[in-house]
C-alpha cells in the first residue's frame, strides 16, 4: 500500500489539474472523502474541481467545502481520482473521457473493486474510504486543520454506521479518536447528519413506511418511494439517505431493501443486511455491488415486477448460502 501512496504523491507533485469524483447518489464517505482530497489538492496548489453525477443529500451540505462539489460535465485534466467506486461507470462518467485524462486513480474499499485505475489504492479490509484518506494524510505528513479532519470523521461515521457495523474495529476507533483530537465537534456532526430534517423529508418517510412489507417469513423486509411520494412531499431523491435503515430495523428481519424509483420506472435498490447475509450477491444478480452488508443496484420495471425480482434473488441466495452450510 505505501508504495501505491508514494506513486500518488509523485503524481500530485508533477501534475496541475485535478478532478475528483464518487459514485452517483453519494453516501457520507463518498462526500466526506471527496472533500478531503479536493482540500490536500487545493493546499497543494493544484487546479481542482470536485464533481458528483447526483445531487448531495442535503443533511451533508453542512460540511466544509460542500459547495464546490458540482454537477458532473465534460472535463479535461490530467489526472482523475475516483474515490469510493467499484468500477468506473459509477463515476457516471463514459469511458471517453479517460482519452482526455492522463491518470485514472482510483482508492476504494469494495471487494467488487475492478481495479480500473492506472493507480489503483483498493483495500477491502478498510471500513471506509475516510479510513484510507487518514492514511494518505498520516503518509503525507500532511498539515491537518479542523475542517480536513471534520470531512474524514464525517466519511468514517457514516460508513460504519455510527460505528454500529461489524467493520468498527478497534483500529478504527482508534483512528476516530486521533482525527477528534484536531478539534472535531462529534456531536455536531452526527446531528447534522443523523438528526436534522427538513419536514418535507419526514413526510416522505411517513409515506415510505407505509409500505414496508415482509416476505419470505419475515426476512426480508421491503420498503419503496415512488415519483408520486416525491410529487407529494415536494421531495427528491437525496431525500431519501438513511431510509432504507429502517427496513433493515425489522425484527425478524435478516434484509432490509429500499426500492426508489429515481426515473419512471426505473428503480435504485438499497439493499442492507444484519448479519450473514451477502447481499452484494443479491445485487449482482442485477449488475450491481458493493458491501457484504450493504449493496445496491438499478432495476427496471413496474413497482410490482421489481418487488417481485428482489423477492426472487433473497431466496436465490438464501438457499445458495444455506446450501453450503450443509
Amino acid at each position: 500500500m505505501n508504495r501505491e501512496w508514494g506513486r500518488l504523491c509523485e503524481l500530485i507533485q508533477r501534475r496541475t489539474s485535478f478532478v475528483v469524483v464518487s459514485h452517483k447518489n453519494p453516501d457520507g464517505d463518498a462526500i466526506g472523502s471527496s472533500l478531503a482530497m479536493g482540500r490536500i489538492l487545493r493546499k497543494k496548489g493544484k487546479q481542482v474541481e470536485i464533481f458528483n453525477a447526483t445531487p448531495i443529500p442535503g443533511n451533508f451540505t453542512f460540511l466544509p467545502d460542500a459547495e464546490l462539489i458540482k454537477p458532473l460535465k465534460e472535463t479535461e485534466c490530467e489526472v482523475l481520482i475516483a474515490l469510493d467506486c467499484a468500477d468506473f461507470q459509477r463515476t457516471g462518467f463514459d469511458d471517453s473521457v479517460r482519452e482526455r485524462v492522463d491518470v485514472v486513480v482510483n482508492i476504494d474499499h469494495h471487494e467488487t473493486n475492478t481495479h480500473f485505475g492506472d493507480i489503483n489504492i483498493v483495500d477491502s479490509d478498510a471500513a471506509a474510504v475516510g479510513c484510507l484518506m487518514w492514511q494518505f494524510v498520516k503518509y503525507m505528513n500532511f498539515p491537518v486543520d479542523k475542517d480536513l479532519a471534520t470531512q474524514i470523521y464525517a466519511a468514517i461515521l457514516t460508513d460504519t454506521g455510527s460505528f454500529r457495523y461489524l467493520t468498527t474495529t478497534p483500529k478504527v476507533l482508534r483512528t476516530a479518536a486521533e482525527i477528534l483530537e484536531y478539534g472535531v465537534d462529534p456531536w455536531y456532526v452526527a446531528f447534522n447528519i443523523y438528526e436534522e430534517r427538513r419536514l418535507s423529508t419526514l413526510r416522505l418517510l411517513g409515506l415510505a413506511l407505509s409500505t414496508l412489507e415482509t416476505y419470505c417469513d419475515g426476512k426480508l423486509a421491503l420498503m419503496c418511494v415512488t415519483q408520486k411520494m416525491y410529487k407529494e412531499t415536494g421531495t427528491q431523491t437525496k431525500s431519501t439517505e438513511g431510509f432504507v435503515n429502517f427496513a433493515r430495523a425489522v425484527k425478524g428481519s435478516e434484509v432490509g431493501v429500499l426500492l426508489r424509483e429515481d426515473e419512471p420506472s426505473l428503480f435504485r435498490v438499497s439493499i442492507r443486511s444484519k448479519g450473514n447475509m451477502d447481499v452484494s450477491q443479491m445485487a449482482a444478480l442485477f449488475g450491481g455491488g458493493g458491501h457484504k452488508n450493504a449493496s445496491g443496484c438499478e432495476i427496471g420495471g413496474s413497482l410490482d415486477e421489481v418487488k417481485e425480482k428482489i423477492i426472487r434473488a433473497f431466496s436465490k441466495v438464501s438457499n445458495e448460502r444455506c446450501s453450503s452450510h450443509r
